[in-house]
């Protein structure tokens, strides 16, 4: 009896580490499914240039973000900016530059909390606050959401399309954020985009202008990062998001 006992204990025990990881990669991973579809990225044209959606979480920052708006002009390329609400409503003019220069504009919440432990009514705080102030401030409609952190829980996304968003994940992540120099950017890009090249998807690249941590950030790598990968992408088509809803 003791033995049998000890054998259930292990297989509830085995069953709960199970379920615990498999909440958490529902929650976290950005082609995860399970607690709801998000963009990613569509499967590149069959013919024509193969397609990368640049995109920038965390700012307006007033520090990096105008250096990287004058980069993407000298290119003719346009983005996405994801844009904590707070920031937004501080750096209202540079909110406004974005949107004039023709970059999309998505909702990346009001404070930049872990979608996953906060409940339900935060959540939609979070995402309409950020949503009603963005189009207040532009006089745009706001239709694009991506998660801090990627994280959510069953009803993130229901909350998001609730409120006329689209949730937004990524198939590339910079992880710029903790980065020491530029090349180690360029190199991670550049491995993941020949990744997506091999399985024939469009890339969805997710970079920092800003940090939810304080505004001033220098992201000077990642601008250095992005001037590479527009000079070594002559071949290729970039595009915002929208152009793929």
């Amino acid at each position: 009896m003791l033995g049998e006992m000890i054998e259930i204990g292990a297989s509830i025990a085995a069953f709960a580490g199970a379920a615990a990881g498999g909440y958490s990669y529902a929650s976290l991973a950005p082609w995860s499914t399970l607690f709801g579809g998000a963009l990613t990225a569509p499967s590149n044209p069959v013919s024509g240039p193969r397609q990368i959606a640049l995109t920038f979480d965390d700012g307006p920052n007033p520090r990096m973000t105008p250096q990287l708006l004058d980069l993407l002009e000298k290119n003719k390329i346009k983005a996405t900016f994801f844009l904590i609400g707070s920031y937004a409503t501080q750096q209202k003019e540079l909110a406004r530059r974005i949107h004039a220069a023709g970059h999309a504009i998505g909702d990346h919440t009001w404070t930049h909390p872990n979608l996953s432990r906060t409940g339900a009514a935060k959540t939609r705080e979070e995402l309409s606050r950020t949503k009603d102030a963005i189009e207040q401030l532009l006089g745009a409609p706001v239709t694009l959401f991506r998660p801090p952190f990627g994280a959510r829980q069953p009803a993130t996304f229901r909350i998001a399309r609730e409120l006329g968003l689209t949730p937004v994940t990524w198939n590339i992540i910079g992880n710029d954020w903790k980065a020491e120099s530029s090349e180690y950017i360029t190199a991670r890009i550049n491995r993941q985009i020949a990744r997506n090249d091999r399985q024939g998807n469009a890339t969805n690249l997710v970079l920092h202008d800003g940090s939810h941590r304080a505004q001033g950030m220098d992201r000077s790598f990642t601008i250095e990062a992005v001037r590479r990968l527009i000079a070594s992408s002559t071949d290729r088509h970039f595009v915002t998001l929208d152009a793929w809803l």
